[in-house]
């Protein structure tokens, strides 16, 4: 049975826009935007003007829809619209097209937020025992924990069963044949990590060893991929479909909509929801040294992906080229110079540069809604971030109502250009 919000034209008709703007991208950048589709609905629209007809009626179709349907409905319908206009190269600001496509700020994080972070990884550096300067505690770190890029997929298979057991436990439930048939590694790309869903509960996870790897770093990044990150998530919403609890209107995924913060905030603190990086948190075979030096890793991400989202942000609002951008991320984030290079790759291409965005603040958005919602209510939590078709907005407000505060994941990136000092 299919579970619908709408008429069987209009939910179709959405799946359909969503199926099309993917050919489209396709034929035009060689990238795949409709990552996953659980219907048997297929592409039918074969050029904008078709799909921007349709876009139009499906927005009247849904313009009196009720509720969190309705809220959800039309916001991800004005990002299709937005989206196309973007693929198809028009010239809007860039603000513009992340706050309609991601329902995300787009602006510069503050100098004091980027400063209070390095100080939160200089004191997990010195607890560690490293001394010196912050990049000479971080590149010691660094030394004394890199993997041998031939040896990436076999510390990765390693954490893979463990991981998926603490998402069984702690997180969420997945069917039986859920699981993953590869985990490969590649070159020549610009993502660190890829989670590739290819039906039936089944996913291929593929690892960049262009770029250096240390085990902490590791860790967050294949539980980010894995479980209970994308593969959970892609298997747990094929389940949900299937079993006629997923509404046919959000049977897929799409890159550069408003659900992209919480597809990628949820894996970005995924290995927090396991409680690998905390000391009051139980966790079946990680010790506390290990538990330390994951939570430094996620804490260092962190650092080097505000210098990043800064890069991104001052590149596509043309303030700065992509030799002072790489030049940005290298002395503020203390990246190499290989992953310096790698994600200008990613925010500068014309359909990723539009999704970047969702990392920095979909981890923020995601993981302080985590931390803000009492152990008793974490069932409830996950429901709403797994189980439950969301846009940026509507997640918020529904954390909002399920702590019974007011959430405001992105008070601290709210400031005028002007006043920050590059």
């Amino acid at each position: 049975m299919v579970l619908r919000w709408t008429s069987e034209p209009v939910g179709e008709g959405i799946v359909d826009i969503v199926l099309s703007l993917n050919e489209q991208t396709k034929k035009l950048h060689g990238q795949e935007v409709a990552t996953a589709s659980y219907s048997d609905v297929k592409s039918s629209l074969t050029n904008f003007d078709q799909i921007g007809r349709k876009i139009d009626e499906v927005e009247h179709a849904i313009k009196d829809v009720k509720g969190h349907p309705g809220r959800y409905l039309r916001s991800m319908v004005n990002a299709y619209r937005y989206y196309g206009r973007s693929l198809q190269g028009d010239s809007l600001p860039y603000s513009e097209y992340i706050l309609n496509i991601q329902e995300l700020p787009s602006t510069l994080i503050t100098e004091e937020t980027i400063l209070q972070q390095k100080a939160v990884v200089e004191e997990g550096l010195t607890r560690l025992g490293y001394k010196g300067t912050l990049k000479e505690k971080a590149d010691k770190w660094h030394e004394d924990t890199i993997i041998d890029p031939e040896q990436v997929v076999a510390v990765a298979e390693s954490m893979r069963e463990k991981s998926k057991a603490g998402t069984l436990k702690r997180v969420i439930g997945l069917p039986e044949q859920d699981g993953l048939d590869s985990i490969k590694s590649t070159r020549g790309v610009f993502w660190s990590g890829y989670s590739k869903y290819v039906g039936d509960f089944r996913g291929n996870l593929t690892f960049n060893i262009d770029r250096p790897w240390t085990e902490p770093v590791l860790g967050q990044i294949m539980t980010h991929e894995g479980y209970p990150g994308h593969q959970a998530f892609y298997c747990r919403w094929d389940y949900l479909y299937q079993q006629g609890k997923l509404p046919i209107e959000a049977s897929y995924y799409l890159i550069n909509s408003p659900t992209n913060a919480l597809f990628e905030g949820g894996p970005e603190s995924a290995l927090h929801f396991l409680g690998w990086d905390r000391d009051e948190q139980e966790t079946e075979g990680i010790t506390s040294d290990a538990k330390q030096q994951y939570k430094l890793a996620r804490d260092y991400i962190d650092m080097q992906r505000m210098a990043q989202t800064n890069a991104c942000y001052l590149f596509n609002n043309g303030d700065m080229t992509k030799e002072e951008s790489i030049e940005y991320m290298v002395r503020i984030g203390n990246l190499t110079d290989i992953e310096a290079k790698n994600c200008f790759r990613f925010f500068s291409d014309p359909v990723q540069k539009t999704y970047y965005p969702s990392y920095y603040y979909g981890r923020w958005m995601v993981g302080k809604a985590y931390d803000s919602v009492s152990k008793e209510k974490r069932e409830d939590f996950f429901n709403i971030l797994y189980d439950t078709p969301h846009t940026t907005n509507t997640f918020i407000d529904a954390v909002g109502q399920l702590t019974g505060n007011d959430f405001k994941p992105f008070e601290c990136v709210k400031t005028a250009k002007e006043d920050y000092v590059l």
